[in-house]
C-alpha cells in the first residue's frame, strides 16, 4: 500500500520532480578570450530600476533597454534574486539582452549566486512576498484553492491565514517557474558558477580550499553535479512522501528521518529504495560546493585575514592563469568597490539595491589593462579602485584608530581589574572603545613593539595601540572591539561563534608571530576575539622581544608552519627594515636576536 502523502505533496512534485538533472544540452562553461572592454555588476537583489539605470550610464543598453554595447563583453556576478520585487523582470532582462549581445557581437555572461542557487533548491527565507507577487498568474487553475482546501481540512477552520502565510500568492507558480523544465530554473541550471575572461576570473563568493586543484570547467561540473544530485534526491523523498512544500529548507534531513521512522511498512524494496533516497539526500545536503565554503557562499577573500588567506587564493588564480579575481556576494565597506590582496581581489558588491543596503549601483570597467569603477547615482568619469585599508578591533579603518587613540578624548567607563580602564576615546565625532592598560618603561617598549611589527608585516592581529597618559597614569591605550571574549571566556563558558574566516589558519599566524618575537607570555586571556566575527585579536606582550636567539620553549615542542605569504613576508625583514619599524623600541641585541628567531623558523618551515 502506498504512503499516504502529505497535503501539497502532488504540487511540489510537479515543481521539483522536474528538476532532478540540468539540461542535457548545456554548453560547458570556460574561459574567454581577452576582450577590448569588460563590464560587469553584482548582486541586483531585485533591484530592478537600480540596475536599469546602471545599464543606460555604462552603454550597455539604450533608452528603450535594447542592447547597445557593440563587441563589449558584460558580465553579471550573480543573485540577481531576492529581497527586491524586481527579481523576475531583472531574469526577463538579462536573458533577452543575452541574445541580442551575441547578435551584435558582444556577449552576456551570467555567473550563478547563492541567491539563485537558494531558489532552485527551494531555500526560499529571502524570498519576498512581493517578488512571489510576480508569478501569480503562472499558478495552474484551481490548485491554490484545493491545496488551501485540504490545508483547512488538516488544521480546521479558521486556519486559512496560515496557508497564505506559508505559500502566499505566486508561491507554486514561481515553484513551477524555478524547476527544471521552467522557464527560469532552465536558464539558471545552464549558467556557470564562474567563468574566465582573459587574465580575470570572475565568481559569486570565492575560491576556498574545497576548489584547490581544479580547473575551471571542474568547478562548474562539480557545481552542476551538485545541484542535480541535491534535486534528484530531494525529488525522490518528495515522491516517497517524506519531504512537502511546507517543510522548513534547514529541517529537511531531520523531517524525513523522522517520517521514515514512523512510516507504515511499504514492503522490503520500498523501505531500502527510501532510505537510500534518504542517505543519498543527506549526502548531497552536505555537498561542499553547496555548503558555507562552496563557491557562491564563501567570503574568505572578501573578509579573511590575506596573511593566511593568501594561500588559498594565489595557488588558485595560478592554476587558472589569472591575475585577478572579481567578487560580489559580500557587500564593500561604506558600499565602495575596493581591491584587496595588492590588487588581486576586486570586491564588487556595493549594496545595488538601496532600499535594503543603502548602496550604490556600481559597474566595474575592465579596459586597456586598467580597472576602474562607475557610479550610476553620481556622475562623473570613471574612477579609481581604492585598496581597502586595513580594519582591525573596529569598524574605522586602522590608521584612523591609531589617530584617534593618539589624539581623542578619554572617557572611563569601568575598571574591571586593578591597573585597568575600560574606555572610549573621542575624537571628531569617531568613538573607539579601548583599554587602558597601566605600564612603563620596557613594558610598553613592547607593547608597542608588538603593534608595529605587526603592521610592518601587514597581519592585523594586534589592535591598534599607543603611548597615553590617563587619570595621572603611564600606560598603553589599545583599541578594543565593541564586544569580544577572551580564549578563557570561551573555556569558562564553553562558547562557540560562527565565522566566515577559520580559526585554524588565525591560529597559525599567532604561533609564528609569538616564534619570532620570542613570546613566553601567551595565555588563553591575552587570546580575544571581536563577537562579532570570531577574528582573532593579540594582547599582552611584555615577555617578548629578549636577546636570546633560540625559539620560545612552545614553539620548540610544536614548531609553527607559516604559510607561503607569511613566509614572504617574513622574509622581507631585514636589519634596516627592522630598525625603521622598532629602532626607537627595541636595543641592537633584541633586533638581532628577532631576526635570528625569524632564521630559525623559516628554517624549520623549509624541512
Amino acid at each position: 500500500m502506498q504512503r499516504p502523502r502529505p497535503y501539497a505533496l502532488q504540487a511540489l512534485c510537479l515543481c521539483l520532480l522536474s528538476c532532478a538533472s540540468p539540461a542535457g544540452a548545456q554548453k560547458q562553461p570556460g574561459s574567454f578570450a581577452q576582450v577590448e572592454r569588460v563590464i560587469a555588476f553584482a548582486d541586483v537583489h531585485g533591484a530592478y530600476d537600480e540596475l536599469t539605470g546602471l545599464l543606460r550610464s555604462v552603454g550597455v543598453v539604450d533608452a528603450d533597454l535594447r542592447w547597445s554595447a557593440g563587441a563589449a563583453t558584460v558580465v553579471s556576478l550573480g543573485d540577481l534574486l531576492d529581497r527586491g520585487a524586481g527579481s523576475r523582470k531583472t531574469m526577463d532582462l538579462l536573458m533577452r539582452l543575452q541574445g541580442e549581445a551575441t547578435a551584435g557581437g558582444g556577449a552576456l555572461h551570467v555567473v550563478l549566486g547563492n541567491h539563485e542557487a537558494m531558489n532552485l533548491l527551494g531555500d526560499l527565507r529571502d524570498t519576498t512576498p512581493a517578488e512571489l507577487a510576480a508569478y501569480t498568474g503562472d499558478e495552474p487553475a484551481g490548485l491554490r484553492e484545493r491545496l488551501r482546501g485540504e490545508w483547512v481540512a488538516q488544521r480546521g477552520n479558521g486556519s486559512e491565514g496560515g496557508f497564505d502565510q506559508h505559500f502566499p500568492p505566486g508561491f507554486f507558480g514561481q515553484r513551477a517557474a524555478m524547476s527544471k523544465d521552467g522557464r527560469y530554473g532552465r536558464w539558471l541550471l545552464s549558467l556557470p558558477v564562474a567563468i574566465v575572461i582573459g587574465d580575470t576570473l570572475f565568481m559569486h563568493g570565492g575560491p576556498s580550499q574545497v576548489l584547490s586543484g581544479l580547473s575551471l570547467q571542474e568547478i562548474n561540473r562539480r557545481y552542476r553535479s551538485a545541484l542535480s544530485e541535491y534535486l534528484t534526491a530531494l525529488g525522490a523523498l518528495v515522491s516517497d512522501g517524506l519531504l512537502d512544500a511546507g517543510d522548513p529548507f534547514a529541517d529537511r534531513a531531520d523531517l524525513a528521518q523522522r517520517r521514515l521512522v514512523a512510516a507504515p511498512p511499504v514492503g522490503s524494496n520500498g523501505l531500502k529504495e527510501s532510505r537510500e533516497a534518504l542517505r543519498r539526500f543527506i549526502a548531497a545536503d552536505r555537498d561542499p560546493m553547496l555548503d558555507s565554503d562552496g563557491p557562491n557562499w564563501y567570503r574568505g577573500a572578501a573578509l579573511c585575514n590575506e596573511a593566511s588567506e593568501g594561500d588559498v587564493l594565489r595557488p588558485l588564480l595560478a592554476g587558472l592563469g589569472v591575475k585577478r579575481l572579481v567578487i560580489g556576494h559580500t557587500v564593500a565597506r561604506n558600499q565602495r568597490a575596493a581591491s584587496r590582496f595588492d590588487g588581486a581581489v576586486i570586491k564588487l558588491d556595493t549594496g545595488m539595491n538601496r532600499a535594503v543596503y543603502r548602496g550604490h549601483p556600481a559597474a566595474l570597467l575592465l579596459q586597456h589593462e586598467s580597472a576602474r569603477v562607475v557610479y550610476a547615482d553620481e556622475g562623473g568619469p570613471p574612477a579609481a579602485i581604492p585598496a581597502e585599508p586595513l580594519y582591525v578591533a573596529s569598524a574605522v579603518p586602522d590608521a584612523a584608530v591609531a589617530s584617534v587613540l593618539a589624539r581623542g578624548n578619554v572617557t572611563a567607563s569601568g575598571a574591571p581589574a586593578p591597573g585597568r580602564l575600560d574606555v572610549v576615546v573621542d575624537l571628531e565625532g569617531r568613538r573607539i572603545p579601548a583599554v587602558f592598560i597601566e605600564a612603563r618603561g620596557g613594558a610598553v617598549s613592547k607593547e608597542l613593539s608588538a603593534y608595529r611589527l605587526d603592521r610592518a608585516l601587514r597581519l592585523g592581529l594586534v589592535p591598534a595601540t599607543v603611548q597615553r597618559e590617563v587619570q595621572g597614569q603611564q600606560g598603553i591605550l589599545q583599541a578594543r572591539p565593541a564586544r569580544w571574549v577572551s580564549q578563557a571566556d570561551v573555556e569558562a563558558k564553553s562558547l562557540h561563534a560562527d565565522s566566515w574566516c577559520a580559526l585554524p589558519p588565525q591560529l597559525e599566524l599567532m604561533y609564528a608571530f609569538d616564534a619570532v618575537i620570542g613570546n613566553e607570555g601567551r595565555s588563553p586571556e591575552r587570546i580575544l576575539y571581536d563577537a562579532s566575527d570570531s577574528m582573532l585579536l593579540l594582547t599582552g606582550h611584555d615577555r617578548a622581544f629578549g636577546t636570546s636567539n633560540a625559539l620560545p620553549a612552545f614553539s620548540q615542542a610544536r614548531p609553527p608552519r607559516p604559510g607561503p605569504e607569511l613566509r614572504r613576508r617574513l622574509a622581507t625583514l631585514d636589519a634596516t627594515s627592522l630598525a625603521q619599524a622598532v629602532g626607537d623600541l627595541l636595543t641592537d641585541p633584541e633586533r638581532a636576536a628577532l631576526l635570528a628567531r625569524r632564521d630559525a623558523l623559516l628554517g624549520a618551515a623549509a624541512r
